[in-house]
């Protein structure tokens, strides 16, 4: 049976995100969640985190939003200490160096093993951890905490590559037209929606691990003012909990589970990392 991974981003990043995440964990189909450490909701997903322990949850390493948690005198960092932005970061990576890079993402690691989570893996906003510039990096950081990453192969136009990897392709679950149109309500467009959940899942049916990135929220006034994608969240919390997307997934021959569980033996994750390093 394939196995699927359903990973909610953005976990900490605000009360409205996490809520929206618990909901779609505790009344839905959602697996797993990446946690940011450096967010106005990192310690409130903590403490979820710990309330709900087959959430599996993994660290969202940071580098293009709110700010670092090693120093303001980094080129990492604008004079506020806040990250450039993902339309900044073409412009300014050349400045940065690799070992900055690597002592924030090891920080924000620390931070959440320090506050008692056990991670699962780890991934990154905007998918930074994925970027060619950045691929010795995340290697360093798999193997000194033993973490499998996320492969992003599948989205934002990313090649194959040669790293080991748990999932076997990434798919953005709900970013289709008629899911991310708010100008009806769900009910009236539900049969338009799963039409299209089904061709979205059937580019994954060949592979045996597939990880569906979902990400579900509460709209909140941090959420609504610091993201333009904020509204559309709420429209995946109704998916995620609806019982036909569990149907539809039971009857497309999908395991769902989480990282740690992904693989049938402890010795295929050592072998993922050894193969990392």
């Amino acid at each position: 049976m394939k196995s699927l991974i359903i990973n909610a981003d953005d976990f900490g990043y605000s009360a409205g995100v996490n809520a929206g995440i618990i909901q779609s964990h505790k009344n839905g189909i959602l697996t797993s969640t990446t946690l940011m450490a450096n967010m106005p909701g990192t310690l409130d997903a903590i403490q979820q985190a710990k309330n709900y322990p087959n959430l599996g949850v993994g660290a969202h390493l940071v580098l293009t939003t709110g700010k670092s948690l090693i120093s303001h005198d980094t080129n990492l960092v604008d004079p506020f200490g806040n990250f450039h932005r993902l339309s900044e970061y073409p412009r300014v990576r050349t400045s940065f160096s690799d070992e900055d890079i690597f002592d924030e993402w090891c920080a924000q690691i620390d931070f959440l093993i320090n506050h008692g989570v056990p991670l699962t893996h780890f991934d990154s906003h905007h998918h930074v951890h994925f970027f060619p510039e950045n691929h010795d990096i995340t290697r360093r950081i798999s193997e000194k905490y033993q973490l499998v990453f996320r492969n992003s192969y599948g989205t934002e136009d990313f090649s194959p590559h040669d790293f080991k990897q748990v999932n076997d392709l990434l798919l953005d679950m709900m970013n289709t037209p008629v899911i991310r149109d708010m100008s009806q309500s769900y009910e009236l467009l539900k049969e338009s929606c799963f039409e299209e959940l089904a061709a979205t899942f059937s580019k994954g049916m060949s592979v045996d691990v597939l990880e569906m990135m979902v990400h579900p929220a509460f709209v909140d006034e941090h959420l609504y003012n610091n993201s333009s994608f904020n509204l559309q969240r709420i429209r995946e919390i109704e998916i995620l909990t609806d019982p036909l997307t569990q149907q539809l997934i039971t009857d497309l021959g999908f395991r769902l589970t989480r990282y740690d569980n992904a693989l049938e033996t402890t010795q295929e994750f050592e072998t993922i990392l050894r193969g990392n390093k």
